[in-house]
């Protein structure tokens, strides 16, 4: 028997305190699970007064055209799955099958997103997981004083082991080892949540800036400014509440607008996506165009029966499950697929409208997917561009207004000391920028369908340069090139 004394007397009050520590942790924890991420409505699109009303804050000094009105797709991603725009701050979960505010990662411990509306439920679940296990750890720490205790008593060595495997004293000790492991586990993931709190920035948003720096870095744009960076105690606010004790009581939901939240001074609600929009035509005008020499069918169940017919149609070196559980992509003879990566024997990409000569713009509703990269005729690879990309590619003196230059570098448009980006598309066989089309263009004079004339400046540099040859594109990207893009 061992003399436990003093070591006992506060075990009521050390209840009392981690029982109100799993309180907060089971409440946060069905708040973040109940309430869900916020998922965006199908078919969403914002309405003409919220965007007469947003597009207030954007200058006309910021636009490389006159317009009356901004067409949506030139502000807000379009969702091919969802059939719909997204917020500013919305993603597509491929897990949910569905478009989440302000997402941040999904949770395999929620089994959802965490997004908008469960944002504040999840960083105080995160910090409360360590909290009690880090009391637990300490609880059953004093099961080691009283094992040395117990040492020190045994009149044999046979005794203290007697001690040892008693079944209270084992359970005790397992319970420290998975308390400290949870704990440690956890703990980081609450330390890496400290980084969204303080700059009220998600995960996904993270990369993005990341990719935006090094993007308009390459192309001599200003530096991207994050729009919701509100300063150290409004980005707090923002996520955990402005209450003095908000981010203590458990149950709420974040706070602010869920679709439109608050911006920093000299920013526009649609300065993130404008820039997510320009790193996908960038990525856009690196994709290859190719040609089917086989066909493809994505009708099936992902399961062993349908691995064994790809095996057995398209070779066993396929079977390197990279598409397993991916969207597929099924393909015909004769169509042209649009390719973006590869991985392995695998390629991603998505159907091109007009398909038969892969010259044709691609289709932007279409939703990709993974096929075998034997389908493609990759001898006969070319890279995507619109009409007059090259004749467009430069610096760029708007006539009809003093001292705005327009700077066009490859598939993206910008003004001079201007943040926002633009993307030239092609649309109905046009070349189309913010709803207005191009008329013509011979390398020296552009003039676009609203009046308004461009006149490329003396000695301007190529900013686009020139397209590499054929042969230079026999091989694929890899994805470990563009690892965060798969």
């Amino acid at each position: 028997v061992i003399p436990v004394g003093h070591f006992w007397e506060h075990g009521r009050i050390e209840l009392a305190i981690f029982s109100l520590e799993v309180i907060c942790l089971v409440t946060s924890y069905l708040t973040a699970v109940l309430r869900g991420p916020g998922f965006v409505p199908l078919g969403w699109k914002p309405t003409e007064e919220e965007l007469a009303r947003l597009l207030k804050s954007v200058e006309g000094k910021d636009l490389p055209l006159d317009t009356e009105e901004i067409p949506v797709n030139d502000l807000l991603q379009w969702c091919p799955i969802c059939n719909g725009y997204k917020p500013p701050r919305a993603h597509h979960c491929s897990n949910c099958s569905r478009c989440v505010l302000s997402m941040d990662h999904h949770c395999p411990w929620t089994n959802t997103c965490v997004g908008q509306i469960n944002l504040k439920a999840f960083v105080q679940f995160v910090h409360f997981v360590p909290l009690a296990t880090f009391h637990s750890v300490a609880i059953h720490s004093e099961l080691f004083a009283l094992l040395i205790y117990a040492w020190q008593r045994a009149r044999k060595n046979a005794d203290f082991f007697k001690v040892l495997l008693q079944l209270q004293v084992l359970l005790g000790l397992l319970a420290w080892f998975a308390a400290l492991v949870v704990m440690l586990l956890v703990g980081t993931l609450a330390w890496e949540m400290q980084h969204t709190v303080r700059t009220n920035m998600t995960m996904i948003e993270e990369y993005v800036i990341e990719k935006a720096e090094v993007r308009r870095r390459r192309n001599g744009e200003k530096k991207f400014v994050f729009p919701y960076d509100l300063g150290k105690g409004g980005n707090k606010a923002a996520v955990l509440g402005s209450g003095r004790f908000s981010w203590l009581i458990p149950g709420g939901a974040t706070p602010g607008d869920p679709v439109w939240p608050s911006v920093r001074a000299g920013s526009t609600h649609f300065d993130l996506s404008m820039e997510q929009i320009a790193q996908k035509t960038e990525k856009l005008q690196r994709s290859l165009v190719m040609p089917v020499r086989q066909a493809f069918s994505a009708a099936g169940r992902c399961c062993c029966t349908y691995w064994c017919w790809v095996g057995w149609h398209f070779g066993c070196a396929l079977c390197d499950c990279e598409a397993c559980g991916e969207q597929r992509l099924s393909v015909a003879v004769g169509e042209a697929v649009l390719v973006s990566k590869s991985e392995g024997s695998w390629a991603h990409g998505r159907l091109m409208a007009g398909s038969q000569n892969g010259n044709d713009c691609c289709t932007p509703l279409q939703p990709g997917g993974w096929l075998p990269r034997q389908c493609l005729n990759e001898r006969f690879v070319q890279p995507y561009q619109i009409p007059f990309q090259k004749e467009l590619q430069g610096r760029w003196e708007v006539l009809q207004v003093d001292n705005r230059v327009v700077v066009v570098k490859g598939l993206v448009v910008h003004t001079a000391n201007s943040r926002l980006s633009f993307s030239l598309r092609e649309e109905d066989g046009a070349v189309r920028l913010l709803g207005s089309s191009l008329k013509s263009c011979d390398g020296q004079l552009a003039q676009w369908s609203n009046g308004q004339v461009w006149k490329k400046q003396d000695q301007s540099p190529s900013l686009g340069g020139e397209w590499p040859q054929d042969e230079e594109f026999i091989d694929l990207p890899r994805l470990e090139e563009m690892k965060k893009d798969a």
